[in-house]
């Protein structure tokens, strides 16, 4: 019906009916926006409802497993947040290690090794040297690393080593069979070699004179990183002197941990409990400078962050302040003399 009224007008009056019926058939521009107001808060209701979907960052099968066998957690113990025990009766799990002088240390691994307790009067003494080695790059670490080392006071380490002796001179062949060398031969020691009279890997480490060294490289690719070399001390004009470091030194080397890099020990003995307790500080102070040596200059903080002394077979260790034995650095030096 209503098309039909608009029928019946003609003209201009017709035309101004027909903007005003267009115009009735459409809400205002208020309902408009309120209608694109409430769609928006649906379409927002809507996607809050749906799971996010997290995206998981990828973990290698190594790190993975390392999770799955240690929990993520390092194997280096964190005391910042733990406080110094104000009793001599403490839980140690839930404060700090006590630091001891190695006075106090070397007297109590005395007393339980009395011979009025376990009767080893004369046990080795033993250091735990705990290393940091990462570098100034991430995910980069220090090379394992190993050295014979003479201390100022001889004793029996009870390590076994086997050393082969390079030199053209019988008599100093001799001399070092007598010092306790392992073996000692001259240039006919290559051609066994290359023929298989000889295995070269059945020994640890090799001494050569400096005037050999040349001849000698012809078995390079058999022992690769134990060529005798002037830098290390395995070669020179006097093969007896550097062979008394290998006859009477300690040997130690890094174990780095399985699945954190970063993390490395040292256990290695530095003295018997018989002897004085300046010998064994003099020792101890002279191997732990000696570690601290390896520490490259790709890396800006400490290589040591701990040491410990322990005498087998008791398993009770005792911390000891390192820094002592060590150079202090010149940031530390500045900080001392501010104070």
């Amino acid at each position: 019906m209503a098309a039909l009224s608009i029928l019946c007008y003609t003209g201009a009056a017709r035309s101004q009916l027909l903007r005003w019926a267009a115009t009735s058939f459409h809400t205002s521009a208020a309902l408009e926006a309120a209608r694109k107001g409430t769609r928006a808060k649906a379409e927002a209701k809507k996607a809050a409802s749906k799971k996010e979907a997290v995206k998981r960052e990828f973990i290698p099968l190594k790190k993975r497993l390392e999770l799955k066998q240690t929990g993520g957690a390092s194997p280096r113990r964190a005391e910042d947040h733990l406080k110094n025990p104000s009793d001599n009766v403490w839980f140690a799990r839930f404060y700090k290690q006590q630091v001891y002088t190695v006075e106090q240390a070397f007297t109590m691994h005395r007393e339980t090794h009395h011979p009025t307790q376990l009767d080893l009067p004369d046990a080795l003494l033993h250091t735990e040297v705990e290393l940091d080695m990462s570098t100034d790059k991430t995910n980069r670490f220090i090379d394992d690393f190993y050295n014979v080392l003479r201390l100022p006071h001889d004793f029996n380490t009870e390590q076994e080593r086997t050393v082969l002796v390079v030199s053209r001179s019988e008599d100093v062949q001799e001399k070092a069979i007598q010092m306790g060398a392992t073996h000692a031969a001259g240039l006919e020691i290559i051609k066994q070699a290359q023929s298989g009279d000889i295995n070269l890997r059945d020994y640890d480490h090799f001494i050569a004179e400096t005037d050999i060294l040349p001849d000698f490289v012809a078995v390079r690719g058999l022992i690769r990183k134990r060529f005798p070399a002037v830098r290390n001390g395995t070669a020179g004009t006097d093969v007896l002197a550097l062979l008394e470091r290998f006859t009477r030194g300690i040997e130690y080397h890094t174990a780095k941990d399985k699945y954190h890099h970063d993390y490395a020990t040292i256990r290695v003995p530095f003295g018997r409990l018989g002897m004085s307790n300046e010998q064994l500080e003099d020792n101890l102070s002279v191997l732990l400078q000696d570690v601290n040596q390896q520490k490259p200059n790709k890396k800006s903080n400490d290589l040591i962050t701990r040491a410990i002394i322990f005498c087998p077979p008791t398993k009770w260790y005792f911390k000891i302040n390192h820094r002592l034995y060590l150079p202090q650095s010149e940031k530390a030096i500045k900080v001392a003399a501010a104070v």
